[in-house]
């Protein structure tokens, strides 16, 4: 996932995380030597000058001899070296994406989880467009002609069940998800939802859906709650699996409220608890 991430940026720039300082310090002198993250202060060197963490520092058995030459006489406040971690500033990896600000090289990964700058990418395989979510948006609607839906969390909405994939965003953009309706014969129809957020974690979902689906001429009604997996989409979308967000009867209906959905996503919180009745 990580390589299919790096070509497509590749196209355009250099390798995220290939960032160069103004000066000429070759970053990888200021990672730690021993656990090789970003050292901040405060920092500490034995007589020989090998820095050492703090955090690592606290962790030797032997603090009298150095990890690195073995001499003895233990570890100093390096303040010199505090101050150039101060200095030292380098652009954010999204600033290919118009990002501007520029941290200490210590605070380059903290300022990258939240960056409005962070890119998502295009769902379809063939298409390298990478952006914000706002421009996402646009480039999904405008380029590729799905259809949008304008939403707020914790309201009820409706959804035309219509075969292929549908884009759901808030007034501001961020973040967007994706519906997409698809046969799954002899059940019917099927529906998968997927959040597409630019600081998306592996495994954690930050949103969940309540899906309603009321057939007046089957006299047939049902619904579904579920979390939303959220993803960058920089490996594409997920490898269809055969499970399905949610799963609706066939309908041989002209009535328009039998070929759609009442939706409702809001986010998940620590106290998240049951959902209320519809």
């Amino acid at each position: 996932m990580e390589a299919k991430r790096w070509r497509r940026q590749g196209e355009e720039g250099s390798r995220p995380g290939s960032i160069a300082s103004d000066g000429a310090i070759a970053l990888e002198a200021l990672d730690c030597t021993v656990c090789y993250h970003p050292l901040r202060p405060p920092v500490f060197q034995c007589a020989v000058g090998h820095v050492i963490c703090s955090s690592c520092h606290d962790k030797l058995l032997n603090k009298n001899k150095c990890h690195a030459c073995a001499i003895t006489g233990g570890y100093n406040r390096c303040i010199a070296f505090d101050h150039i971690l101060e200095s030292v500033r380098v652009p954010c990896s999204n600033s290919f994406y118009g990002c501007t600000a520029k941290t200490c090289y210590h605070e380059r990964d903290d300022h990258a989880k939240s960056c409005p700058h962070a890119p998502c990418f295009c769902p379809e395989d063939w298409c390298g467009f990478a952006g914000t979510t706002t421009a996402l948006l646009r480039h999904l609607t405008a380029d590729h002609r799905l259809t949008a839906t304008e939403f707020a969390f914790g309201h009820r909405f409706t959804l035309q069940v219509q075969e292929g994939m549908q884009v759901l965003h808030k007034k501001k953009g961020s973040p967007l998800f994706l519906v997409k309706f698809m046969p799954v014969p002899p059940f019917g129809k099927a529906a998968s939802v997927l959040c597409v957020d630019p600081h998306a974690v592996v495994g954690e979902c930050k949103f969940r859906c309540q899906v309603d689906f009321h057939c007046r001429t089957m006299g047939w009604r049902q619904n579904s709650d579920f979390q939303i997996r959220s993803t960058t989409l920089s490996g594409g979308l997920p490898t269809e699996d055969g499970s399905y967000s949610f799963v609706m009867p066939n309908v041989s209906s002209n009535l328009p409220t039998d070929s759609s959905v009442v939706m409702c996503v809001t986010k998940i919180t620590d106290d998240d608890g049951a959902w209320s009745d519809w």
